[in-house]
């Protein structure tokens, strides 16, 4: 039943079913089934709002006519702007001549010749959608025909035709965007290439989200003049307190390019597992304790490190270090008690066999929490650890390691210092078993026969360390200082060994950098007595912290010789709101000269962000010298809102080689992001030639983004 209810000359209501139309107007006439408002006048139906020069209403029909000037808001997600709408409240259907629609959230307009529309369906007819302002837009995307569902939030366009600056650019047959942000299934965005020596490179990433729970990306690529191959992300939230991804991917090499670049491996693959779970014994077990339990997975393996260059078309955005290591991490912590479980796998990419590398799986955990006894001056805790060394092939080793510290602290001289003293108790079990070298040089290169003296060892110490500190606080106006002098001093104390710890800790054999089979389990340094002095300075400005600097010196006593230890300093200081410096040094008083020093200068004014930073260390390795050099400098500067150059370089000193080099600009407004940058950049690869295991790449890089449809990134790359 539907009936007309007149409320005023400015408004008038109408009942459909059980939902109320009103209309409002400075002049509003009902008259029999039809009703019509004019003089400014606005429609109000569910979550629709209708103004217009004259709107009217057919009872009977049910369908409302707006027109002159139609605007059409729903629900503050969109709204539509016509000459002349139809609405069909009954069946849903609605038509409009021309059509304009805008999406609050995103920005995003599309305009058409006219619209039909069923429900939640819309098909449009010759238009054009952009994400820039509509009068001039920047880029348009015009189309022959389209259509919209606002359910699914998806447009579909046909005959779709890129203009930029009214300049046609591109043309595609079909072309689908979602207009939010709501997990789909789908292609994403692709990647292009062109390389001179691995061709065109194309890869089509699919996703694939049928549950809210997971979801899955396959990227398969094709490098025409060099091989094909696909990768695969799995994200998974398997309870509310977890989540994980496990990745892997596999590419075939074509035998002409393996044999030109003399590759190892004419297959890549592997595979990559992260996982977190912040409650794995509650949830998994229905363990229900008051302590916390966590696992976290980060473990990878692959062939060769190909398997990571080919991943993305972006081969500067790598991880490149030749070591690969693995973990898998379980605990449990209670109010007094900790335990833990650590696996470690470690995998040296440029290798051809990891078989004789040790790996810990596991390590076994317990710690005692600190207690406190004596009104808080006596602190107790307690550590044991039993590791698992193992390795295909080799000698491999279960030892347990012990720690007790025992300390007594109290305040003097009304607590301007802090004493203490801590009594030490290590120890160290090992065994061996699996099968071992048969011989090995010495340092004087001369042959040694195994005599198989892998026998059990113990090893026991007992140290105590006295140690005086003091905290100093002083202010000076805005400004606020802290002191933090300390001076500790430890004896050695008594030393216990047997077995295999008795066999080499008088030879001077297994000394620091000795590769040889017998010393890669033994990790004890020689007995020593040492004190050690520090000064800690910190300045504050209005609470800020504005600078910090450490200072420690180490003097060892050993029983062959006195020796400084490192004169170390390390300083953090915000000079201003724009610069911070960073320092950090080690000097060497017997070699008389620094062995490490880091420095980084950084500069941000809003406008202007750079950096320039140099790492710097001279060791020791089997008592010959080595050292490297490296710098890094960056720097970006923000011409105005939209436009941005950066550059970047790093520079190997020692080996006289710059690592990666980067220079380019980025333009980004609202509706677009476009960017080029020309990158050069050396990456490892695994040959069968060892002095051949690197290869020096040119790229340029060009970026289009939409906003919001999206975009894609270009690239050219040059080999060697």
């Amino acid at each position: 039943m539907r009936s007309f209810l007149w409320i005023s000359l400015a408004a008038s209501t109408c009942l459909l079913g059980n939902e109320h139309i009103e209309l409002f107007g400075v002049g509003v006439d009902a008259n029999g089934t039809m009703a019509k408002a004019s003089d400014s006048p606005v429609a109000l139906y569910q979550d629709y709002i209708f103004s217009a020069d004259e709107i009217t209403f057919d009872r009977n029909t049910s369908i409302i006519e707006a027109k002159g000037k139609v605007n059409i808001f729903k629900a503050n997600r969109y709204r539509m702007v016509s000459d002349y709408s139809r609405v069909n409240l009954a069946d849903d259907t609605r038509y409009s001549k021309p059509y304009y629609m805008i999406d609050d959230a995103s920005q995003a307009w599309i305009s058409s010749v006219e619209a039909e529309g069923c429900k939640n369906e819309i098909d449009l007819k010759s238009g054009m959608v952009s994400g820039c302002d509509s009068i001039d837009p920047l880029w348009k995307i015009s189309f022959s025909s389209a259509d919209y569902d606002s359910d699914a939030m998806w447009v579909n366009l046909y005959n779709a035709r890129l203009e930029v600056d009214n300049v046609p650019l591109f043309y595609l047959p079909y072309f689908g965007y979602p207009t939010d942000r709501t997990r789909r299934s789908g292609l994403l965005i692709p990647s292009f290439g062109l390389s001179n020596s691995q061709g065109f490179y194309y890869q089509q990433p699919i996703y694939i989200a049928p549950q809210n729970w997971w979801d899955l990306e396959l990227r398969p690529q094709i490098r025409t003049s060099r091989g094909s191959g696909v990768y695969a992300d799995f994200r998974f939230i398997d309870t509310p307190s977890s989540q994980g991804t496990i990745s892997a991917g596999y590419f075939k090499e074509q035998n002409d390019y393996a044999i030109e670049y003399d590759l190892a491996n004419t297959k890549h693959y592997g595979y990559e597992i992260n996982y977190r779970h912040t409650n794995p014994l509650r949830e998994w077990f229905d363990v229900s304790l008051e302590g916390e339990s966590g696992l976290y997975v980060d473990a990878s393996w692959m062939n060769d490190v190909d398997y990571l260059n080919l991943e993305y078309s972006d081969e500067t955005q790598n991880i490149t270090d030749n070591q690969v290591m693995s973990r898998i991490n379980t605990y449990y912590s209670g109010e007094d008690n900790y335990f833990g479980v650590y696996l470690k796998h470690y995998q040296y990419l440029d290798q051809n066999s990891n078989d004789t590398t040790i790996q810990t799986l596991p390590t076994i955990h317990y710690h005692r929490y600190l207690e406190t006894f004596l009104d808080n001056s006596l602190l107790l805790s307690g550590d044991a650890m039993a590791t698992h060394f193992y390795r295909p092939e080799g000698k491999r080793a279960i030892q347990g390691d012990f720690n007790l510290p025992l300390m007594f602290q109290t305040p003097l001289f009304n607590e301007y210092i802090d004493l203490s003293y801590t009594a030490n108790l290590t120890s160290k079990v090992i065994g061996f078993y699996g099968n071992t070298k048969n011989s090995y040089w010495d340092t004087n290169n001369n042959l040694i026969v195994d005599d198989g003296r892998y026998e059990q060892g113990f090893y026991a110490q007992l140290d105590h360390m006295l140690a005086l500190s003091s905290a100093l606080v002083r202010p000076y106006g805005e400004y606020v200082h802290v002191i933090n002098p300390f001076v500790a001093y430890t004896e050695s104390g008594e030393r216990l060994y047997s077995g295999y710890y008795d066999t080499y800790h008088d030879s001077g054999v297994c000394i620091l950098g000795n590769t040889i089979a017998a010393c890669e389990y033994y990790n004890l340094n020689t007995p020593s007595d040492m004190l050690s002095l520090g000064f800690n300075n910190y300045l504050f400005q209005d609470g800020k912290q504005v600078l910090v600097d450490r200072l420690s010196q180490n003097f060892v006593y050993g029983t062959d010789r006195n020796y400084y230890g490192e004169l170390q300093n390390e300083l953090e200081w915000e000079i201003s709101e724009a610069i911070s410096f960073y320092n950090q040094t080690s000097y060497n008083h017997d070699r008389k000269r620094i062995t490490k020093e880091q420095n980084t200068l950084h500069y941000n004014d809003g406008t202007i962000v750079a950096g320039i930073s140099h790492y710097y260390t001279d060791e020791l390795r089997n008592n010959s010298p080595y050292y490297s050099s490296y710098w890094t400098a960056d720097a970006s500067y923000r011409h105005n809102r939209y436009t941005k150059f950066f550059g970047l370089v790093t520079y190997d000193y020692r080996e006289d080689l710059m690592k990666r080099s980067e220079v380019g600009f980025l333009y980004s407004q609202r509706c677009i992001d476009f960017g080029i940058r020309y990158v050069q950049n050396r990456r490892p690869i695994l040959t069968n030639n060892v002095n051949n295991n690197s290869v020096d790449d040119s790229y340029v890089f060009i970026t289009v983004v939409l906003k919001p449809i999206g975009g894609s990134e270009f690239n050219y790359k040059l080999t060697n």
